[in-house]
């Protein structure tokens, strides 16, 4: 075998290795982590000190520049041109017959009729991944229509009775399934991450949720998603995302709009949060 071709192969191999090896020391990371916290609230239940966080985003307050709303419809987004996948397909019909609420599907093509006038998306929307772009506009149609947002997964239940639930109780801002493992959160560094990741338990799912719009948590999600696409703007121009934000210089990590920005929210407006897990969807075999 050529040399340098073999070198070039062993180098691929190692860092193959080095990857699984990586990621199974993660897993079983956060599979203690799930079994160490899971009692946590129970012996000491999580309290919001914002002095804790100061030197965080948290820190900033963002009002509501409308009264909310909380209409009956379930969001669904496939941000791609392609045609969705016969999983997805199949998935989509089952939304649409066992969630219990009307379902709109927003596609490139269907966008336009939920852009609101003075609030366009980000000029860096347009080379977001297409998993990043779902993550955008599910916090935009949150914020500036409200309802609920389901990824194109099978429904375990009915939404309806848990919408009714959160349509009379007016201090909910958000209703969604509870987070049954420590990986399924936002990581984070320093304090902040710790402070997740020890009360794991509290924090929303994200592939399935109900949001009042026009909230202060959802006006701080636009806002910090607003700000962390204007400083990766010019990177996101030279590195584009594609579907999954496979280039290595792709400025942005998987879940940076996501649980990266709501992990933290929760902690933040904890007392707005209901957790249900009637929302709760199949994660398997979806794609």
């Amino acid at each position: 075998m050529d040399p340098l071709r073999a070198a070039r192969q062993a180098k691929h191999l190692a860092f193959v290795a080095d990857k699984r090896s990586r990621r199974a020391l993660k897993k079983a990371k956060f599979d203690l982590a799930t079994l160490a916290f899971r009692q946590t609230e129970r012996i000491r239940p999580f309290s919001y000190d914002p002095s804790r966080y100061a030197d965080t985003f948290l820190a900033r307050s963002v009002l509501p520049d409308r009264p909310s709303a909380f209409p009956e419809r379930v969001f669904a987004i496939w941000a791609g041109e392609n045609e969705l996948t016969d999983n997805r397909k199949r998935n989509l019909e089952l939304v649409r017959s066992r969630i219990g609420l009307p379902v709109e599907l927003v596609t490139p093509a269907s966008l336009g009729r939920w852009l609101v006038p003075g609030h366009l998306l980000h000029p860096a929307y347009e080379h977001l991944s297409l998993i990043h772009r779902s993550d955008y506009l599910r916090g935009y149609l949150m914020h500036h229509h409200g309802g609920a947002y389901v990824d194109i997964k099978r429904p375990l239940d009915s939404w309806s009775v848990p919408f009714s639930v959160m349509e009379r109780d007016p201090h909910a801002w958000v209703t969604s399934y509870s987070a049954a493992h420590a990986n399924w959160i936002g990581k984070l560094p320093g304090r902040m991450g710790r402070d997740i990741l020890i009360h794991y338990r509290v924090t929303f799912g994200k592939s399935g949720f109900m949001m009042r719009s026009q909230t202060p948590l959802t006006s701080e999600w636009m806002a910090e998603m607003d700000l962390r696409l204007d400083a990766a703007r010019s990177a996101l121009a030279a590195h584009p995302g594609g579907v999954f934000g496979d280039d290595p210089e792709y400025p942005l990590s998987w879940t940076d709009l996501l649980g990266r920005i709501l992990d933290p929210l929760t902690l933040k407006y904890l007392a707005h949060v209901r957790l249900d897990d009637r929302l709760l969807l199949d994660f398997e075999d979806y794609r």
